[in-house]
């Protein structure tokens, strides 16, 4: 045994170097992954108010689109379906929090598309709101790993629940890389629904909820530095507004107020625009994961393979 250990290592030492050198080509191939943050009831101007440094940095190394989801819904459940499947609340159905995983089987989540297409690609879905796990835990298949998070106890605003959400998806992203990962963080939502967005309690959660996206950038950051054959890349959307006093679901501006941010090596740095909102994160992961567009979609990816227009540069 020893020398057939020996001679493997012989023949790895010898023949290994020439195989690399001689066929450059043959290297492992860059691989593409994918993180989307969602942040429950975030409003960009209150990110720009309060000058969120990690949310800033996102949207000045790649693209922000501001713009509005009028009149989709604007409550979680439908909203963040749509941005699970890239089909708007006319035609997954779902009208408020209480829905169950039916509509996910005419209208399947990203995880159940890219999971037919490759079924060995890894995909999580970890998040604080517990009805992202009827999303992410539809279909067939569905996602590989569904995690919501247990709430903390001691915890009225939820930052420490968020935490241990970002904590998960922190190890989960150096541990496991996979292929696309969903995450979802509630506190700045619980924030407008108590005082309104409006309040010092809202601008407050909204820099706490920045820390956290600071910490799984760092995350995607270091692994792709130790890991150059991985390709990452960062969305981020909200889904819906609040009013100044808190609460949502009607069509002012403040409620469907929405933003996208993408950043990776297919996003320019500095590109603004208005065209994106939740809908086209969909299409854009399986785009980003080179998975055919369903024809069901009503949102379309945002990467460009065309120059840039210079308008659309900051």
């Amino acid at each position: 045994m020893r020398f057939f250990v020996k001679t493997l290592a012989v023949i790895a030492v010898t023949v290994l170097p020439m195989t690399v050198a001689a066929g450059g080509a043959h290297a492992d191939p860059r691989v593409d992954k994918v993180v989307v943050i969602g942040l429950d009831g975030l409003m960009y101007d209150k990110v720009m108010q309060v000058r969120a440094p990690n949310l800033l940095r996102l949207s000045a190394e790649g693209l922000l689109s501001r713009s509005s989801i009028a009149p989709h819904i604007t409550i979680s459940g439908p909203s963040w379906a749509t941005a699970l499947t890239g089909v708007w609340d006319r035609k997954h159905g779902i009208k408020d929090n209480n829905f169950s995983a039916a509509p996910f089987a005419k209208y399947p989540t990203v995880f159940t598309q890219l999971e037919r297409a490759d079924p060995a690609r890894k995909t999580h879905s970890i998040a604080t709101w517990d009805q992202i796990a009827t999303m992410a835990g539809s279909g067939n298949p569905r996602a590989d790993v569904v995690v919501s998070t247990p709430p903390v106890p001691d915890d009225p605003d939820e930052s420490k629940t968020d935490a241990a959400t970002v904590s998960a998806v922190v190890t989960a992203i150096a541990k496991f890389a996979p292929d696309f990962l969903f995450t979802h963080l509630d506190q700045v939502d619980l924030a407008g629904h108590s005082d309104g967005a409006a309040s010092r309690q809202y601008l407050e959660a909204v820099r706490r909820i920045d820390e956290q996206v600071g910490r799984i950038t760092a995350a995607v950051d270091a692994r792709a530095a130790a890991n150059p054959a991985e390709r990452w890349t960062i969305l981020v959307t909200a889904d819906h507004g609040h009013t100044p006093k808190g609460g949502h679901g009607g069509q002012s501006p403040d409620e469907t107020t929405n933003f996208v941010i993408g950043r990776g090596p297919d996003f320019a740095a500095g590109s603004i625009t208005s065209r994106y909102t939740l809908v086209d994160i969909t299409p854009t992961v399986v785009d980003l994961l080179h998975v055919p567009p369903s024809p069901d979609f009503d949102g379309r990816s945002m990467i460009t393979r065309e120059p840039a227009d210079p308008s659309t540069i900051r």
